[in-house]
């Protein structure tokens, strides 16, 4: 009899554990990404040359802890943390530990509310409609509209919301809150706030995000930008389009006002079961002076969470990149291996 109640309690604890472990979860992802890089840049008719290793070739490398947490009544708690990681060094990749995300939230029918450091609507929206993603190195929307304005990275001190899917409809918003960030005669409040909306039907895919943004870190900026993307994608089987445009209107208490405008045309050929050829053309435009970007790879799958990649890209700037120089002439040249997990 002693023996069938210690089998008793045992199996009903071994119960509780399968039903706490089906209530709650927490997953350990990531991706890591390094390649060998050649660099040759021309400045003013003389050139110079580097070779280097470099994480994020092709992919940012990070890591991270997501789960959720159900609450009964169709709610649950979820949340994410994640790390940039610089693969070559073995450091990290900001100086904020969980700079990529570091957030708690509820998720229910009504949608997702969550609350902390949080990447912004136009990271997710520009990384979208790219064949490139968030490759610092050959995604042409990184380099000339999200990463020169300063848009494209993580917001801070930030309430975000993500409807629930409506028919291949969601719409987002996010708000940077200023706290401390209090404006004076030279300087905007802190804050930033923007909102999204993203549809996909079948092989149509199209979003739309505007912001306006002083400073996503809580503290009063000098500058104040009010932005819009817009991108879009069809799938022909044979051939994945890409397409975006977007506008920046910088206010500014010291440099005085300007508007940038950004359009970026982008291909994904398949050219076998497991390789593809990637190729994108964008340019950002601020009155008269442009930067422009090529960028072609082919990016082979070994696995389903292993592949290779080859990629160059060439970037003309007139000034824009880099205002201290009339015209600067890059190419870079990656090869790289990719692992997620």
């Amino acid at each position: 009899m002693f023996v069938k109640k210690n089998l008793i309690a045992v199996a009903a604890l071994a119960a509780l554990a399968v039903s706490a472990h089906a209530q709650s979860s927490v997953t350990l992802y990531g991706n890591v990404d390094v390649a060998g890089v050649y660099s040759k840049t021309k400045v003013a008719g003389s050139s110079e040359s580097t070779t280097a290793i470099e994480s994020s070739g092709l992919t940012e490398s990070f890591f991270g802890l997501k789960g959720q947490e159900d609450l009964g009544g169709g709610l649950k708690a979820v949340f994410k943390l994640e790390s940039f990681i610089d693969v070559d060094t073995g450091s990290a990749g900001t100086s904020n530990f969980w700079g990529k995300n570091a957030y708690v939230g509820v998720a229910g029918d009504f949608g997702t509310v969550a609350l902390g450091n949080q990447e912004s609507l136009f990271k997710t929206v520009g990384n979208a409609y790219n064949p490139f993603g968030v490759s610092p190195a050959l995604s042409t929307t990184v380099n000339l509209f999200t990463g020169l304005t300063g848009l494209g990275g993580s917001w801070q001190n930030t309430v975000g919301y993500v409807s629930p899917n409506l028919s291949g409809l969601t719409v987002s918003a996010q708000h940077s809150a200023k706290e401390g960030g209090r404006g004076d005669a030279a300087n905007y409040n802190g804050g930033a706030t923007a909102v999204a909306a993203n549809y996909g039907a079948g092989p149509l895919a199209v979003s739309a995000v505007y912001g306006d943004v002083r400073s996503t870190t809580a503290v009063a900026s000098e500058e104040r930008q009010r932005a819009f993307l817009l991108g879009g994608s069809y799938d022909f089987g044979v051939v994945k389009a890409f397409a975006q445009y977007g506008q920046d209107k910088f206010d500014s208490k010291v440099d005085g006002d300007f508007k940038a405008k950004f359009f970026q045309l982008g291909a994904v050929v398949p050219v076998s079961q497991a390789g593809s050829v990637h190729a994108s053309y964008g340019q950002t435009k601020v009155e008269d002076v442009k930067a422009r970007q090529f960028s072609l790879a082919y990016n082979h799958s070994l696995s389903k969470r292993t592949g290779v990649y080859a990629g160059l890209t060439y970037i003309k700037d007139e000034g824009l990149l880099n205002d201290d120089v009339d015209s600067v002439k890059a190419t870079v040249v990656a090869v790289g291996l990719r692992h997620a997990f």
